[in-house]
């Protein structure tokens, strides 16, 4: 089925199957945004322990060598404690980054877990396919975001080295290393910290986009959404969750049609029925909307607040409520008696009455009804 014939919204079952199939939609953008910002928190917070490991390395390393040779000291002991301390210094932000990416992905796509997603796909591997994706839309995207961030970050960078650039010359004139150091490391704090905001919002900017790609590409075509309501219309759920669907934009639809009604009919609590009359193109007057109980009181209240007439015929309501349809004409036997309420509509509210093209009933010589 061509693209151009998907004009649908998808549905909850096809979005459903395509998360069940590990189809979603995430910012990667975003993730690492969140996973460089975290890593950075978490460098900070170990600054002491950092130092304190790589003094301890030194301590132990060099406090030997004045007292014995290399080789009495033992390179397995040399290796052991830099392994031992390398692993104190790495693990933490290793660990840390893959929490904080799988937290990252979680609050963008949710708990997921799809087999389908990890399975080997041998399409993939067709050379034509690859080369026909390296020039797609979507290449053409990321290209595009690439070359953005490259940009945003290169400007971030100047500009926070434009800042600090004053500082470092004055230090490095004066050959002070932990001053050096200092100001290096107030430079990278600050290029951190505004990198990480410009990702978070170029993030925010690529998930709203993801979604609405991930969007267009489910929606379905007619023939799609027909073979879907046929596939589950067996499940007495889903045929539940249409029959309401399908009742609520009904009402919507009544309800819209009840300001251009000519005349409401009540009996008078518990049923109301909007008719509508239009010479020009009815053979009939029809009922464009009826509801009981709580709906009729809505017909009620928006034919008030839009000055449809509202008359009470109980027998006339109850007879219109059950054998006339929605959009549908009055049937002839009691035809007379709505002609007679049209009239009567007409008249309180100042409207002309149809003239040679009124149906029977309806003529400008009809006797009113008080």
């Amino acid at each position: 089925m061509a693209d151009e014939d998907k004009q649908f919204e998808a549905s909850a079952q096809k979005i459903q199957k395509a998360r069940e199939e590990g189809q979603v939609f995430k910012s990667r953008d975003m993730s690492t945004a969140i996973v460089l910002v975290s890593t950075f928190g978490l460098l900070l917070l170990m600054t002491p322990m950092i130092w304190r490991e790589i003094s301890t390395l030194f301590i132990l390393v060099f406090d030997q060598i004045p007292n014995a040779h290399i080789e009495d000291i033992g390179w397995q002991y040399l290796a052991l404690i830099s392994v031992k301390a390398l692993v104190l210094l790495i693990a933490p932000f290793i660990v840390g980054a893959a929490i904080m990416a799988t937290i990252a992905d979680f609050f963008q796509v949710g708990p997921l877990f799809a087999t389908k997603a990890v399975m080997p796909k041998f399409d993939k591997l067709n050379p034509v396919a690859g080369i026909k994706n390296m020039f797609s839309m979507r290449s053409l995207i990321e290209l595009v975001k690439n070359i953005l961030k490259i940009a945003v970050l290169g400007f971030v960078g100047w500009k926070v080295f434009e800042e600090y650039l004053g500082q470092l010359l004055s230090v490095g004139a004066s050959e002070n290393v932990f001053a050096l150091m200092g100001v290096l490391g107030a430079l990278l704090t600050k290029f951190i910290l505004l990198a990480g905001l410009a990702f978070f919002i170029i993030g925010g900017a690529d998930f709203l986009f993801q979604r609405w790609k991930f969007m267009q590409d489910q929606k379905m075509s007619f023939k799609e959404m027909k073979d879907e309501f046929k596939n589950s219309e067996g499940d007495p759920m889903v045929k539940h969750a249409l029959r309401q669907r399908r009742m609520q934009m009904l009402q919507q639809s009544m309800l819209e049609a009840v300001p251009d009604a000519d005349v409401v009919i009540t009996n008078p609590i518990h049923l109301a029925v909007a008719i509508k009359y239009q010479a020009e193109n009815m053979e009939a007057p029809q009922v464009v909307a009826k509801g009981a109980e709580l709906f009729a009181e809505k017909i009620k209240n928006l034919a008030r607040e839009y000055g449809v007439p509202i008359v009470r015929e109980p027998e006339v309501a109850r007879a219109l409520y059950r054998i006339v349809d929605i959009d549908r004409e009055v049937p002839p036997d009691i035809y007379q008696a709505v002609a007679e309420i049209l009239l009567f509509a007409w008249k309180s509210v100042g409207k002309g009455v149809p003239g040679s093209s009124a149906p029977t009933g309806l003529g400008p010589d009809q006797n009113d009804l008080q």
